[in-house]
């Protein structure tokens, strides 16, 4: 995100600031610079509803793929359909903690963009890789595939990422999303869903949801209905949550 303040590390009271700077570089694709979203969440992330439900921090913010950190993010021009995305950071540091999470983040991401009769198709690879700190059990090296398919009112869509630690188990996580629209651009509703399934080794799975539906008045004018589970684990007593909100555009 843009011109957002974070605590420098240790909990101190000097802010640390991360201006995102983008530079068109013409035919030559375009490079991100300071606080953005990495390549492999923008691009990799297929699934139709990509909601703020999932705020285990486990996945969030994993020290081998992806996050919302300061790092420089390069992005191809498009060619025959496929776009390119390479992100580097140099260093990540967890809010409030004095030590590094992770070192020299460097990430790849491929996606093909294209149709079939009236679908329109994407797909997407992408792999990280980090150097971490030795008593952190953060994920070393991490990959992802994922694809969507969109008809007219319909997109369907799943994803399917490993994050392979040091040592230990790997952490395997599978989403998947369905986006139903009916409508036109000056009226119409929408129908969402999410459900998220992840399992590290023989432990216990854990799994999580969200469903949603707006009701578009006008092309400014909508309001939507959320329910979901916050996290991936939980009580649901805990972790289950009714939000309900109005967008209106100027």
């Amino acid at each position: 995100m843009p011109d957002l303040d974070r605590t420098a590390a240790g909990g101190g009271a000097t802010p640390i600031r991360f201006d995102k700077k983008a530079i068109d570089l013409g035919g030559w694709g375009a490079l991100e610079v300071g606080q953005t979203e990495s390549a492999s969440r923008r691009m990799v992330v297929t699934t139709p509803v990509r909601d703020q439900w999932f705020s285990d921090p486990v996945f969030m913010n994993d020290g081998a793929f992806g996050g919302p950190d300061a790092r420089a993010t390069y992005y191809s021009p498009r060619l025959h359909g496929f776009n390119i995305g390479l992100g580097y950071t140099p260093v990540r540091t967890e809010l409030g903690a004095a030590d590094p999470l992770a070192r020299h983040v460097v990430e790849g991401v491929v996606r093909h963009d294209g149709r079939l009769g009236k679908a329109r198709l994407r797909i997407t690879a992408g792999a990280g890789k980090a150097a971490v700190a030795k008593d952190r059990g953060t994920p070393r090296r991490s990959w992802v595939v994922g694809g969507q398919v969109t008809l007219p009112g319909v997109t369907v869509g799943a994803g399917y990422r490993e994050q392979l630690p040091d040592d230990g188990a790997a952490r395997r996580t599978l989403n998947a999303g369905l986006y139903l629209e009916q409508g036109t651009p000056l009226r119409g509703w929408t129908v969402m869903g999410r459900v998220a399934h992840s399992q590290v080794g023989a432990e216990a799975p854990q799994e999580a949801w969200s469903t949603g539906l707006r009701f578009r008045m006008s092309p400014k004018l909508s309001v939507t209905a959320d329910l979901g589970t916050m996290t991936y684990s939980g009580d649901p007593s805990d972790s289950t949550m009714l939000r309900v909100g109005t967008r209106v555009l100027f």
